[in-house]
């Protein structure tokens, strides 16, 4: 089954803004993430060419390898009778060979979640599933007995998600580089590039597959 996880929120909190800075990390962990956003408004099934410039695109381009638009008029992907579906049947229909389903909205779903909370704002604290941690910007220690996260750290946002919700296709261990024998220390930041770069010009290569072990030697 793929895990799935919620972001949720009080409209204007800034769920897209932290699921844009989010995606890229997952993605260059190696991680093939799909995302649903729950649309609370009525009306037609989005076309695609009203999908341009909306959040749904910006997901996409930030790295979400699919994404499913559910609102009450309708699935915008390629199924409208799952219309009002749960994110778990939603993940189960439309993101099969997803590692992990990050559900945008959908806060009184029986899911994990993270609440985003915007900045001076107090938490809506959702019902309904688990709720793990709360999202602020610059945000840290704990609020309302939970851990509060930087929104704006994507690392660290990836860390704590990675070890709350497993995901189909663990990530691969950070990378590490070694000089005439001795290990150099990497930040997170800095490994996680590191790691990408090299398992993106590998997979470009011809008949290279999906590699779990990368060795790179000079000299």
């Amino acid at each position: 089954m793929i895990p799935v996880v919620g972001i949720c929120g009080a409209s204007g909190g800034g769920k897209t803004t932290l699921l844009e800075k989010l995606l890229p990390e997952l993605k260059a962990r190696g991680l093939k993430v799909g995302v649903l956003k729950h649309h609370g408004h009525g009306g037609p099934v989005m076309t695609p060419a009203e999908w341009q410039g909306k959040d749904s695109q910006r997901l996409a381009e930030a790295g979400s390898t699919r994404v499913g638009l559910s609102h009450a008029g309708g699935v915008w992907l390629e199924a409208a009778g799952l219309a009002g579906a749960g994110p778990r049947a939603l993940a189960a229909r439309l993101m099969a060979g997803m590692d992990l389903v990050i559900a945008e909205g959908f806060k009184s779903a029986a899911i994990p979640k993270i609440e985003v909370v915007a900045p001076d704002k107090e938490p809506v604290l959702p019902s309904g599933g688990k709720l793990l941690a709360l999202a602020r910007r610059g945000g840290q220690g704990t609020e309302a007995g939970l851990p509060v996260i930087d929104a704006e750290d994507p690392v660290a946002l990836a860390d704590f998600l990675l070890e709350a919700v497993k995901p189909v296709t663990p990530p691969p261990e950070p990378a590490k580089l070694f000089l005439d024998g001795q290990e150099l220390p990497l930040n997170s930041f800095v490994s996680t590039i590191l790691s990408g770069m090299l398992r993106g010009f590998v997979s470009s290569l011809k008949g290279t597959g999906e590699a779990k072990k990368i060795e790179v030697r000079l000299g």
